[in-house]
């Protein structure tokens, strides 16, 4: 039997080790890491950069935030309220921040909003905010993952880093009472399925270990196991902890051997860091590595990228006291806190069980609105993207489900805007205590100059003779509107002289807004999210033009428009040139570009209040090796914000569409 005292110092000083031990691995590898994953292994064995103040860590003030949420709303925090504590307190945008953050300001709700239109859903944005939720219940990791669950959804449902942060929060919640590593690898890999690819790869950083291979070997054989060109793809970088901690000798050579493993170095060093901090607690870490940083919490809110964060805590120590109170809130609200003030866990408790295996299937498409609810629960199936084409057919699936220890009758009735249709397969259902029930929704979707970027839908459930209850909101996507020219053959020229090339068709006449302004022959198309339906274009090279127009009720003078594309690109917007890159490279469409100085096919726009034209020019090489892809994005503010009020649904002349509408 294991026993945890919250009372204690021992407790106090693991709680404290895990929050040093992540702030030494983030600082030995944030100033390493970079967008791309490389080839050869680092060789750096102390910290690179020791700024004054320290350095600022997404995955440690993250964090800090996420304290705050579980300060206000309670141990009982779901997604949907990490969410709108991620709206109005992180700023910034990067990959999967920024992707998720947008499903959330077109009204989507978790976890459908980070599920669609998310290319960084198997990256490591949510595996690095695991140390808040093991801290809250040390010894509980079936807790513990409970609730790293729902901070996973928030932007990466659907992915393969949420078993990334259930192995990371399970082996930190564990390792408050374990400390045999291989004890602690087991207790991880029972929290996710072992044929994920995250598991595969932690088990073959195991088996390297066991034949006496070299850290570099292993390295390079999970590399192997779970290849990717994008450094901050999960898999790999959660074996890359597990390399360093096998083959560390102690912990700054642990740390190091994980952060030379590369990649997502800052997260890798970080979260290794907090694991051994937890084993050996504050006390066991070399004052080599501790004394350069000290106490004191650098984070982004001097430089915007934290908003509103006056009362997030400014020291390591003020974290570890205000951890401990959540600690003693959580523990008491499952039920795991005796009178003593102790937690008392079996081994078996360590491991996972069926509760925590039924998270492994929960589905990244449903939304479920139970926060609503007083008789019965409603909830709302999208089956796979909540976007729809103009003139478009779809079946979502409302599931209602009973609650109450007697049968109901139930009513159910869908509202939907104008120009939408949206008619359930039945209206009336009895559902038994304690029972569910599952209604087709056939939804159509109007012509494209009725079509918004967002509109609300609502399905009212009322159960006979119970107080009425709010009707369910669930939001429909418009398609982007998308018109395509081409492809045009290179005729044995270089890309660079047939970007550099000007055409006809780049210069429109007559009225702009006509869909004769621009010579040649177009077809129209829709795009179901950022992704350009483009696959089979350009198989041989050539050229390839998008035209897509953004209707805007106002000025936005801090427009930012880009192309994720694996080929070189020119972009104008309302017929000034606002980017141009020759590079291809494999597809990374996020919202601030390639992180390495390079041209990239991004750049500021200024969109004007009204109708603004985007003309893209896609050049590919005849031997390119790289397929062809492209996502739109749009975008604003410094810290590139994914813009939703510009209308992308529509052409100038659709009828209904005028610029006053």
């Amino acid at each position: 039997m294991n026993q945890i005292n919250l009372n204690s110092a021992r407790l106090r000083d693991q709680i404290l080790g895990c929050w040093m031990g992540k702030n030494c691995g983030g600082t030995l590898g944030t100033p390493l890491e970079k967008a791309w994953g490389e080839a050869e292994v680092f060789d750096v064995w102390w910290y690179p950069v020791l700024a004054d103040g320290g350095i600022p860590n997404d995955d440690l003030e993250m964090q800090l935030v996420w304290l705050r949420a579980l300060e206000e709303v309670g141990p009982q925090l779901k997604a949907a309220d990490l969410a709108r504590t991620w709206q109005n307190h992180i700023a910034y945008n990067m990959d999967e921040f920024g992707l998720s953050k947008t499903g959330l300001s077109l009204g989507l709700r978790p976890p459908i909003s980070s599920y669609y239109n998310n290319w960084f859903r198997d990256c490591m944005g949510c595996p690095i905010r695991s140390e808040i939720w093991a801290c809250v219940a040390p010894g509980a990791p079936r807790v513990a993952v409970r609730l790293a669950f729902e901070d996973g959804i928030v932007d990466h449902a659907g992915g393969e880093s949420i078993y990334g942060e259930f192995f990371n929060t399970a082996v930190e919640s564990a390792a408050f009472c374990v400390s045999d590593v291989d004890k602690l690898l087991d207790i991880g890999l029972s929290y996710i399925p072992e044929t994920c690819l995250t598991a595969r790869a932690i088990r073959v950083a195991r088996d390297c270990h066991a034949q006496g291979l070299t850290w570099q070997e292993a390295r390079q054989k999970v590399l192997e196991t779970a290849p990717h060109y994008n450094a901050q793809f999960s898999p790999p970088n959660i074996a890359f902890q597990v390399v360093g901690w096998l083959w560390g000798l102690e912990f700054g050579d642990a740390i190091c051997k994980a952060v030379n493993c590369g990649y997502d170095t800052d997260c890798t060093g970080a979260t290794l860091g907090s694991v051994l901090g937890i084993i050996g607690g504050a006390e066991s870490l070399p004052e080599k590595w501790t004394e350069p940083l000290g106490h004191t919490i650098a984070t982004s809110a001097p430089s915007g990228g934290l908003t509103h964060v006056e009362e997030i805590p400014q020291t390591l120590d003020e974290l570890t006291e205000r951890v401990l109170v959540q600690a003693r809130r959580v523990l008491s609200f499952h039920g795991l806190l005796n009178g003593d003030d102790t937690v008392k866990t079996s081994e078996t408790e360590l491991w996972a069980d069926d509760t925590v295996r039924a998270l492994w299937h929960k589905n990244p498409t449903s939304v479920e609105f139970s926060h609503l609810s007083d008789a019965v629960h409603v909830a709302l199936d999208y089956i796979d993207t909540p976007a729809m084409a103009p003139n478009g057919q779809k079946t979502v699936q409302v599931a209602l489900s009973n609650p109450q220890p007697k049968a109901l009758q139930v009513a159910v009735s869908a509202i939907a805007p104008a120009g939408w249709s949206a008619k359930l397969a039945q209206n009336s259902v009895e559902i038994p205590a304690g029972g569910a029930a599952k209604i087709d929704l056939h939804l159509e979707s109007p012509a494209r100059a009725q079509l918004e970027n967002a509109q609300t839908i609502f399905v009212a459930a009322a159960a006979r003779n119970r107080p009425v209850q709010s009707a369910a909101p669930f939001v429909m996507v418009g398609a982007r509107a998308v018109r395509l020219c081409g492809p045009f053959p290179l005729d044995g020229k270089e890309v660079s002289e047939v970007m550099e090339a000007e055409t006809e068709l780049e210069h429109p006449s007559g009225d702009a807004m006509s869909p004769q302004a621009r010579k040649g022959e177009w077809r129209e198309v829709v795009a179901l999210d950022n992704a350009l339906p483009v696959e089979g274009e350009l198989a041989s090279g050539g050229v390839l033009y998008a035209q897509l127009w953004l209707h805007s009720d106002e000025e936005v003078k801090d427009g930012w428009i880009a192309t994720g594309t694996t080929c070189a690109a020119k972009i104008w917007v309302n017929g000034e040139t606002i980017a141009t890159s020759l590079a291809a490279r494999p597809l990374r469409p996020n919202y601030d570009g390639p992180y390495d100085g390079t041209a990239a096919p991004y750049g500021d726009a200024h969109l004007r209040a009204g109708w603004n034209e985007v003309l893209i020019k896609y050049v590919r090489a005849e031997d390119a090796e790289l397929p062809f892809e492209a996502h739109f994005i749009v975008c604003h503010g410094a810290r590139h914000t994914g813009l939703t009020t510009a209308r992308w649904t529509r052409f100038p002349w659709d009828k209904a569409s005028k610029p006053s509408e």
